[in-house]
């Protein structure tokens, strides 16, 4: 695989999970106790830490977290 097809599929995890960040920002913000805020803000901190642990040069490692990611942003949004 070339390096701008990984660059690409590296990009757009990133950008899923900056998507699923907003949404866990938003439930937090909306959140109807502190103990509810602080849930999402653990998620937050969690999704965050695993996004930089990703090998940007690990193809399947770059599609798994792209699709269960996507998938999660896709059910909080219903």
């Amino acid at each position: 695989m070339m390096t701008e097809d990984l660059t690409v599929l590296y990009d757009v995890m990133v950008d899923t999970a900056t998507a699923l960040s907003g949404r866990y920002i938003e439930l937090g913000e909306h959140a109807a106790t502190p103990e509810e805020d602080e849930v999402w803000d653990a998620k937050l901190m969690a999704l965050r830490d695993e996004r930089w642990r990703v090998d940007p040069n690990d193809r399947e490692a770059i599609l798994e977290h792209t699709r269960r990611w996507a998938e999660e942003l896709t059910e909080l949004e219903r």
